[in-house]
């Protein structure tokens, strides 16, 4: 079990002149922390206009920020949104190669399609366009960073021979990934041989049904790219206090207004579009509908995890049973304090990651 970092750079209001600023150093303080105890990655969102949910509207430039600030810890997009609005392909290939190259080739390259009428109409974006033109960014970009001359012809994007750069600096290409919730999603991250980040803090129902699925459709994979990646990395919300109750003092409030957050910002597919491929989010919706979670709630649903390092490992193990090979954490969630977030993850590297450094090793020997 690998263990790395997710910012969505949230910042709940009030807002003074620096709250928004302030937020993006602390972030990149805490990965500093982060990288120190034992953390592996760490990506960041890109989305537009979600106000306190979310300012990640440019992460290549905080993400090569955190390059200069960092030595080993591998840096990632989770994800960069591939509809041609949001990004044009070579635009795309552009920027991961410059990160690649700022990053001294530690680019992990998390793509996806977005899930916000919010986003999607800001940009003029038909909802019934967007897989397919992810999938066919996806399955261009490789080929922009591995061959000196690239041309395509389809009916979606057009372009004459050219060579596209800078190139990345890992050869053939950095590792490609693509986030998603619903079970399709791990089935198409397989079947093009690239690793899956499961938004786990909003559906962790079904977990090892959807690893299962990740792992047949990858075996039977048509890679993208030069290479498979078969990695199957959860996320959710984490908080490591002292014991329990530590935990849910510091941490409960701005868990809990991040997780129903989210459910609102989801929500908005509901009258979004009757496009196929988010009936998922639609049908979830009319099932669930919008309603405050308490702590104690997204706890016993494994929607979070806040607590002491007992229960820290217990959560975590759960996931590991599942098949997870990562897991992805939010830290800056809401209203919990950055020197409280900065207390939370060195406890977590002395206290947790070493147990399951033990129970790797051990696995190891028993082999």
């Amino acid at each position: 079990m690998r263990f790395g970092l997710l910012y969505e750079i949230e910042v709940p209001r009030p807002w003074t002149e620096t709250s928004v600023a302030d937020c993006f150093w602390e972030a990149l303080e805490q990965v500093k922390v982060a990288e120190e105890v034992g953390f592996t990655h760490v990506f960041s969102v890109e989305h537009h206009f979600l106000d306190q949910f979310s300012v990640a509207s440019a992460p290549e430039v905080w993400l090569a920020a955190v390059a200069q600030h960092t030595r080993t810890i591998r840096i990632g997009h989770g994800v960069r949104l591939l509809p041609f609005n949001y990004n044009h392909p070579i635009r795309a290939a552009e920027m991961a190669a410059m990160l690649d190259i700022m990053s001294k080739g530690r680019l992990e390259f998390g793509t996806g399609r977005s899930a916000s009428a919010i986003e999607l109409e800001g940009f003029g974006i038909d909802p019934a366009t967007t897989r397919a033109q992810w999938d066919e960014a996806l399955h261009m970009i490789p080929q922009m960073w591995m061959r000196d001359e690239f041309s395509w012809n389809s009916p979606y994007f057009k372009m004459p021979p050219r060579n596209i750069l800078p190139k990345p600096v890992q050869k053939p290409h950095p590792p490609l990934w693509m986030s998603g919730t619903q079970p399709e999603s791990a089935v198409l991250a397989g079947e093009r041989g690239v690793g899956f980040m499961h938004f786990s803090l909003s559906d962790p129902t079904g977990m090892n049904e959807k690893v299962r699925a990740y792992r047949d459709a990858i075996a039977r994979a048509k890679p993208v790219g030069a290479f498979v990646n078969d990695q199957f990395a959860a996320f959710t919300l984490l908080f490591c206090g002292k014991d329990d109750a530590d935990a849910l003092a510091r941490a409960g409030e701005g868990a809990a207004w991040y997780a129903n957050l989210v459910e609102l910002v989801y929500a908005s597919l509901a009258n979004l579009s009757e496009d196929q491929s988010y009936a998922w989010y639609r049908e979830r919706v009319a099932k669930e509908a919008h309603r405050e979670r308490d702590i104690h709630e997204l706890i016993e649903r494994r929607s979070v995890i806040v607590g002491g390092p007992a229960r820290c490992i217990a959560a975590i193990e759960w996931f590991a049973q599942q098949g997870v090979d990562m897991m992805l954490f939010l830290v800056q969630a809401g209203t919990i304090k950055h020197a409280d977030i900065v207390d939370s993850l060195r406890r977590f590297g002395r206290e947790v990651i070493p147990h399951f450094a033990r129970t790797e090793t051990a696995r190891g020997r028993a082999h």
